[in-house]
Order: structure tokens, then C-alpha cells, then sequence
């Protein structure tokens, strides 16, 4: 990989205010016309034939692409320009509902004291490289124009909250080229700075190197996005991968022209509220907001929505885009002194010293670090490594003690010294119980507690494993070559499932404990034919709850609960590529012990299958997990 710290320029660089501003403007203006005319066909994987004239919808509606970046620049001017991914995670928590996809899957992390970066990798298989995070990248460029290392720095704190790896440096890649382009307008220029970011040998390098490719070779832009499909097509159209392949194609084909980069966007399908809003913003940066044509921005009447409540004076783009150069301007007098901007109004010199350059910085802080999963099965133990660490300059001495839940099992306290501006690193392992109710979310505590009176502390969660009880596999040998399963055969006396005798079924299956909810059937299935399994858990719940068990499988699957078998609300077409949302039924958890079963036929060599615990957020509350957290298994 490059090194990410080369500088664009050596000297000092100098933007006069208005320009910025334009600038600013304009990428917020292209940002709010690609996500709008994006968002009429947003997951629809066809090549459209979307001209001037049909490419406007009826209504301009709100777009979680720009909503969150409305929210970090709030979570700047309350918290500072220092400000962290733990500090962004806490105001989406706060401020913030959205639950799609990703976004769930870090709710749901974060409900359960799991930070970022963990947050974003922990329980997101399927998501964690998606667009979620690159469609952020905005914000963190307009506030460090010709800056692309502090932009990409910003960048990696927003992505890790819901992302990891193609999808930070997605984000990364993005906001290096964004920031850069208040500088230079040369596309092939800016990619060049953008892949600064992107790791060689990753998989998001050959996207970008493929289609930088095509467009060398005179392919049309229909080849090139064909190329990207054929070489990194993905079943999920929001996959990270050929969805910043098809927003480079719109750049590099669209040629500096706004019309004809929206419709490239728009026409390559899949993410396109995403791709769209990207390479819009962009070339609204290039171009600033005085150049980009009447016909596509007038639509806007200046003005954005938002799809959660945010305390605002405005909602005008261009007073969006006033706030954002003011701490773009605070930003410039510490952390960005690569630039200078002149002739910054009154007005907005007053804004910008409302922002905070840095917090005071805490003498002593705690980490915490999982070594690996922030999980642990019933009677099992997790290893983790807490770091204690003294910015003062006279050593610290005191106890560092490990705080659990009822039933868990610490270390005894440990007497530690941490040299001044040094730290203290300890290994300690927690026991979770052998029996009983293992919850799914699991709050700790490790303490310092100086000599002197004074107490450091962090929380954290782990997450209790799901234990399933697993038969099988049952197959047919309807040839010498072949294995089959029907999901509609009982290969066990599944009477004993209506009758209430689950555990009595189960007598001698295998158990497995799954940290997250795609189970790792693999490790005690080594089968590789078409088979049929049988998987029980014991669910603990606290009330009696309305919920949707949500089952994602490569294959057939039916779902008992406390012996009744449940019917489906939504089934997949297809069934050999799976998702996490393939199959839902609606289902009422009593209080206390629920028995569900799962009958698997997996179809293909490896299985697949997930399972998770869903309870709608009508009344779309920040701060609230569609995935349950407070529910546990029963074990022992």
C-alpha cells in the first residue's frame, strides 16, 4: 500500500472563501440530485434508459446519504473536530433510527457495548462490505479542502462504525478524492490520489484498476459496467465492489459533464441513489454550484429532508453548505493548515468559533480490546486485553479490576503502575456461567481505581453465544452420485416437536454455539452433499413479545415454535444464494423458555444458514435495535 501520509502538495495552498463556498454548495447540491433521482429505482440491478426528460421524479424525497453526513457535522460542532467513532456512534444512537441493513447490524452491535471498530465487522457478515459507509464521505472532504489525509482520516473513524475493509477504504478512497478536487479537476488526477488509500492486492484496487482499464481501451460505458459485473457482479446490490465501479464509470464516461455523468449513474442500476449521489457530488466540487445547469438543480428549490429529527434552524442547501465551510474553516486554523482561506465574512468567522479544535485530554483513559470476537459461549472463557494508559507526567499507581455480571466469573484485582505518558498492558480472561439463561447482551466493566482516589473506567459488552442442539445430516442416495433432501420429508419423528419432547428429540445432538447469528454449521458439518439438519434453541425471553424470526439459508427451511409450525410471511425466489432476510415469520415469544426448530435442506456444499430475532421500530425511536438484544439461551 502507498503511503497514506504523501503529501498532494508541499506548499501552503490558498482558497479564496467564495470559491469554497461555490464549491461546497455545489457538491451539496450534486449530492441531493444523484441520491433523489437515484431513489426511484434504488436496488433495481437492470441497465435503465433514463433520458433528461424521464430522469426527474415526482417527488425529491430524504436520503440516508446525506441525513447522517447532516449529522456528523453536527456531531462537530457539539463535539469538536477531534472527534472519534466512539463520539459518532453516540449521536447516531441519540439522534438516529435508521436500522437498514448495516445500520442495523451497528445498532444492534452498539446496544450490546460493542465500539467501533468491532461494531462493524462483529455480526455483519453480509453488510459489512456494502455502500452504507462510502456514501458518507462528504462531509469529511468539504471540511478538509486539499487535504485528502485528514478527509481519509475522518473517513476511517465514520466507516468502521458499520463497515470493514473494501467499504472503509471505499470511504476512504472517496473522501481523499473529494478533498483533492477543490484543487484539481483532473479525474484520472484525482483517482490517482484516491487509490493512495486503497491497499494493493484488495479486491476494491481491482474494481478501480478495471475500469481505469476499460476506459483506456476505448470501451463504451455499457462494457465497461458489463466488465464490472462479469469480474465483480454480487447477488446484494448494494455490494461495495461494482457499485464504485459504476460510479468511476460515470465519472471517467461522463466527461465532466453534469447531465451526461447522472445519467450513467442512474443507468448502470443497482445502488443507484448511491452511486449517483457520489459521482454528482464530486463533480458539483469541480464544478462549484454557479456551473451545474439550471434544469438539474432548480428541482431542489434549495432545500433538503431528512428522514430522522435533528435539531436544525435550516433545511436550505445552501445554508447546509455555509455551515459546513465554517468548520471547514475552523478546521483550516489547526488541523488543516495545508490551507489557507481568505477573506472568510464575519458571519462566518463567528460560526466557526463555535467549533472546538480539541478536548482537554483525560490523564489516565482504559481500553479495552476483545482479541478477536467480543463473544463467549456458555462455560467458556474470553481472553481480552485491557490497556491503561497515563498522558500525565508522574507515574499512576492503583487496582485494575474486572467488573461482571451476576453468575460470570473475574480475575482477582491486579496492583499495576503506569509510567508518566506511558501505559500498562494486561491480559485477563472472564468466565461466562455453565448454566442457566446466557444472556445475548453482557455488560462489563474494567476499572482503575488510582491510589489517590481518583477511578478510571470503560465499559463493554460481550455477547453471549446462541447454543444450538444440531441432528443430522439425513440424506436420499438417489444414485450412486447424487444426494438429495426434501424439506417436506421427516427424517426424525417430528411428532415429538408438536407434542412439546424437543429437548427428548435432541437427545444426542451435537451442540454448537454461534457467536453471531450466522451459525457455524461448518464446524460440526463437514457433509458436503445435499442433506437435511435439524437445529433446536432454547430462546430465553423476558415478556411475552410480538417478533418475526428472520432465517437466511442456501436452501429449503421450515421454522417451529413451541411446537407449532410457522408459516412464512415472505419466502425467496431463489434459494442457492442467500441473504439474511430470506425467509420471515411472524411469531409470539411467551415469557420465559421458547423452543424454536429449524429444518434446514442446504442445497449447495457449505451451509448456510441465519437466524435472528427481529421486532419492528414503528414508532422510529433513536437509539433502538430491530435485532433484539435482551433476549438469551437457555443452556444446561
Amino acid at each position: 500500500m502507498a503511503n497514506p501520509r504523501s503529501k498532494l502538495v508541499e506548499r501552503q495552498l490558498e482558497l479564496e472563501y467564495d470559491v469554497y463556498y461555490d464549491k461546497v454548495y455545489g457538491g451539496w447540491v450534486g449530492k441531493s440530485v444523484g441520491g433523489a433521482i437515484g431513489a426511484q429505482v434504488e436496488g433495481q440491478k437492470r441497465l435503465h434508459g433514463f433520458t433528461e426528460e424521464t430522469a426527474f421524479p415526482e417527488r425529491w424525497p430524504p436520503n440516508d446519504d446525506l441525513d447522517l453526513q447532516v449529522l456528523w457535522l453536527h456531531a462537530l460542532f457539539e463535539r469538536g473536530l477531534d472527534v472519534a467513532s466512539r463520539d459518532l456512534a453516540e449521536e447516531w444512537f441519540e439522534h438516529c433510527w435508521y436500522h437498514f441493513n448495516e445500520y442495523g447490524r451497528f445498532l444492534k452491535n452498539f446496544a450490546r457495548g460493542i465500539d467501533p471498530p468491532t461494531s462493524g465487522w462483529f455480526d455483519n457478515e453480509y453488510f459489512r462490505e456494502s455502500m452504507g459507509s462510502p456514501i458518507r464521505s462528504e462531509v469529511w472532504a468539504f471540511i478538509s479542502p486539499g487535504n485528502p489525509d485528514l478527509a481519509a482520516s475522518y473517513a476511517e473513524r465514520d466507516a468502521v462504525l458499520d463497515h470493514w475493509r473494501d467499504s472503509v477504504w471505499a470511504e476512504q478512497f472517496y473522501a481523499a478524492v473529494e478533498a483533492a478536487a477543490f484543487f484539481e479537476s483532473s479525474l484520472d488526477r484525482l483517482v490517482e490520489v484516491g487509490l493512495r488509500y486503497v491497499p494493493e492486492g484488495s479486491k476494491l484496487r481491482a474494481v478501480i484498476e478495471l475500469v481505469r482499464e476499460c476506459r483506456r481501451r476505448g470501451c463504451s460505458w455499457e462494457r465497461a459496467r458489463g466488465e464490472v459485473l462479469r469480474r465483480f457482479g454480487s447477488p446484494d446490490a448494494t455490494s461495495v465492489h461494482q457499485n464504485v465501479g459504476f460510479t468511476l464509470i460515470a465519472l471517467l464516461w461522463g466527461e465532466l459533464d453534469f447531465a451526461k455523468t447522472a445519467l450513467i449513474a442512474l443507468n448502470c442500476g443497482y445502488d443507484t441513489d448511491c452511486t449517483a449521489a457520489t459521482a454528482l457530488a464530486l463533480l458539483g466540487v469541480i464544478l462549484g454550484e454557479s456551473r451545474i445547469p439550471a434544469k438539474w438543480k432548480e428541482p431542489l428549490n434549495d432545500r433538503f429532508e431528512m428522514g430522522f429529527h435533528l435539531p436544525r434552524g435550516s433545511y436550505r442547501i445552501s445554508d447546509l453548505a455555509t455551515e459546513t465551510c465554517a468548520v471547514g474553516v475552523a478546521a483550516s486554523r489547526s488541523l488543516n493548515r495545508r490551507v489557507r482561506i481568505l477573506n472568510v465574512p464575519e458571519r462566518v468567522e463567528e460560526m466557526a468559533r463555535r467549533v472546538r479544535a480539541a478536548r482537554p485530554k483525560p490523564e489516565v483513559e482504559v481500553e479495552v480490546d476483545y482479541l478477536g470476537e467480543p463473544a463467549v459461549a456458555a462455560g467458556g472463557e474470553k481472553e481480552i486485553e485491557v490497556v491503561v494508559r497515563n498522558s500525565g507526567g508522574v507515574p499512576v499507581s492503583g487496582t485494575l479490576r474486572l467488573e461482571v455480571p451476576e453468575g460470570w466469573r473475574a480475575p482477582p484485582p491486579l496492583s499495576l503502575e503506569v509510567p508518566p505518558r506511558g501505559s500498562r498492558t494486561v491480559r485477563v480472561k472472564v468466565a461466562a456461567p455453565a448454566g442457566g439463561v446466557l444472556w445475548d447482551r453482557n455488560l462489563l466493566r474494567a476499572v482503575f481505581a488510582g491510589d489517590g482516589g481518583r477511578v478510571w473506567e470503560k465499559s463493554f459488552g460481550l455477547v453471549g453465544a446462541r447454543r444450538w442442539l444440531v441432528l443430522g445430516p439425513f440424506w436420499d442416495s438417489p444414485s450412486w452420485i447424487e444426494d438429495a433432501a426434501d424439506v417436506e420429508r421427516p427424517y426424525v419423528d417430528e411428532r415429538l416437536i408438536a407434542e412439546g419432547r424437543e429437548v427428548e428429540l435432541f437427545s444426542g445432538a451435537v451442540a454448537l454455539d454461534s457467536p453471531s447469528s450466522l451459525i457455524p454449521l461448518s464446524s460440526v458439518v463437514g457433509f458436503k452433499g445435499e442433506c437435511c439438519l435439524y437445529l433446536l434453541h432454547r430462546l430465553y425471553s423476558p415478556e411475552e413479545r410480538e417478533v418475526s424470526l428472520v432465517v437466511g439459508a442456501q436452501g429449503d427451511v421450515k421454522v417451529w415454535l413451541n411446537g407449532r409450525l410457522l408459516e412464512p410471511s415472505q419466502k425467496p425466489a431463489a434459494k442457492c444464494v442467500w441473504h439474511p432476510f430470506m425467509y420471515w415469520f411472524p411469531a409470539v415469544l411467551r415469557r420465559g423458555e421458547n423452543r424454536v426448530v429449524v429444518k434446514y435442506v442446504k442445497r449447495t456444499a457449505e451451509p448456510v444458514l441465519w437466524f435472528d430475532v427481529h421486532r419492528e421500530n414503528r414508532e422510529r425511536k433513536p437509539g433502538y435495535s430491530v435485532w433484539q438484544v435482551d433476549l438469551g439461551s437457555v443452556v444446561g
